[in-house]
């Protein structure tokens, strides 16, 4: 009965956030204004037990369903070093659509090469992760002319609600290395259910802010983990 009750909670707690998202995004009509969605697919894979290879790839939409934004592919080594402490090098490519916000934009292509050190913790049941970013970013666009580096900082607390589900709350700030510093800033939620040991889902809210504007993202995430060590502890 207990978990008969959680589960109908759970549906009309979703019922109820997906309605209000669907009012705010049938009376929006500005790029600035409309709820967009970051559909996410990734997998963590483990191939020793210090090395891990994982890929991401995700399309950002301007629209809850429709007027895509971006479509993006990452890819990373991540190496644990301790307990507490992973870095990885990885690389990402993006294909960018700004023609939403403005018809002169043309489409337009982006290399990243990234560099993460992690620093995990917990505080009883809280857990927290500090991610520090450093990432060079190439446009492959006679255009475009602004290659720059960027430092990224995350800060990201994690709590387990039932055994299978938690919630996430995390803020990362986006700087420059020329002027000017301020480049944005991401504060996010999120839910995370479980569906399995290997399996997880993810519904979040996201709301990036720029120097003179911001934009409201639903993110939508589906990760798999999965083990290709020949021996496992």
């Amino acid at each position: 009965m207990p978990k008969i009750r959680i589960l109908k909670n759970l549906s009309t707690l979703t019922t109820i956030v997906l309605l209000f998202i669907v009012t705010i995004a049938s009376a929006q009509n500005t790029a600035e204004d409309e709820f967009g969605t970051w559909y996410i697919l990734s997998t963590n894979n483990k191939m020793t037990d210090n090395l891990t290879f994982n890929l991401q790839s995700q399309v950002r939409t301007y629209e809850l369903a429709s007027e895509i934004e971006q479509f993006k592919i990452r890819t990373s080594l991540n190496y644990q070093f301790t307990d507490k402490v992973s870095g990885a090098l990885g690389y990402a490519y993006f294909r960018t659509d700004p023609s939403y916000l403005a018809e002169t934009p043309q489409k337009f292509t982006e290399h990243r090469l990234v560099l993460d050190v992690f620093y995990k913790d917990a505080l009883k049941s809280l857990n927290i992760t500090h991610r520090y970013r450093a990432e060079q970013r190439l446009f492959n666009d006679e255009t475009t002319n602004d290659d720059n580096l960027w430092l990224r900082y995350m800060l990201k607390l994690s709590h387990p609600i039932t055994e299978k589900l938690s919630v996430d709350v995390y803020d990362e700030i986006f700087l420059n290395t020329t002027s000017p510093v301020f480049a944005q800033n991401w504060l996010g939620a999120g839910l995370t259910y479980a569906i399995n040991k290997d399996l997880r889902f993810r519904a979040g809210y996201q709301k990036i802010s720029l120097e003179n504007q911001s934009f409201d993202r639903l993110v939508l995430s589906l990760n798999l983990k999965t083990d290709f060590r020949t021996s496992k502890n």
